[in-house]
């Protein structure tokens, strides 16, 4: 088996066991989504399933999950599953794959630059912010979630526009995503 696949295994059977336990509905989707990978190791596929149900976790209806990749020496997010905000009367399970983020001066750039999570309740007085594209509905919230593994940046998580905004029991909540979903990045890729 993949060492990265096992250490995500690994690390959502300690979750599992922990008193008070974890979101159970997180637990579960972070399971389905392991599983799913081992049986047939196809990153986006595994992405494409676990978007939605993390959206309705954090009652958000759009985000994405993406990996970092590189063009020479510059870094961009690659996305596996991400909401397809510009179809009418979008959900959040209609999802496509392979856009690409660029812009480092934004709120998702500021994943990549920070390395840390990044949270905006303000996003359009928040100097992180360059902006959205024409068409993209207006940003009211923000959180953005690095994976990193071994201290390697692989991948993030974006998610927006959960009523009330954002507060650190996200944070702490999509921090064991941010680890698992590294290792299936580190596991795909290796």
């Amino acid at each position: 088996m993949n060492p990265y696949l096992d250490r995500a295994l690994a690390h959502l059977d300690q979750l599992g066991q922990q008193r008070p336990s974890p979101n159970s509905k997180l637990l579960d989707a972070l399971g389905s989504a392991l599983n799913a990978y081992a049986h047939t190791p196809d990153l986006t596929a595994t992405f494409v399933v676990l978007l939605p149900e993390l959206l309705e976790i954090a009652r958000s209806p759009f985000g994405f999950l993406a990996e970092i990749a590189y063009s020479g020496a510059t870094p961009y997010l690659k996305s596996h599953a991400v909401v397809d905000i510009y179809k009418p009367n979008f959900t959040h399970r209609d999802i496509v794959s392979n856009l690409s983020f660029w812009n480092l001066d934004t709120l998702n750039g500021a994943i990549m630059t920070s390395r840390a999570p990044v949270v905006s309740n303000d996003p359009a007085n928040d100097p992180r912010s360059g902006g959205v594209p024409s068409g993209h509905m207006t940003l009211q919230a923000f959180l953005g979630m690095p994976f990193l593994v071994d201290d390697q940046l692989l991948g993030a998580l974006a998610i927006a526009n959960k009523p009330g905004g954002y507060t650190d029991a996200d944070v702490e909540l999509f921090g064991d995503l941010a680890e698992i979903g590294g290792l299936l990045i580190a596991a795909d890729r290796s």
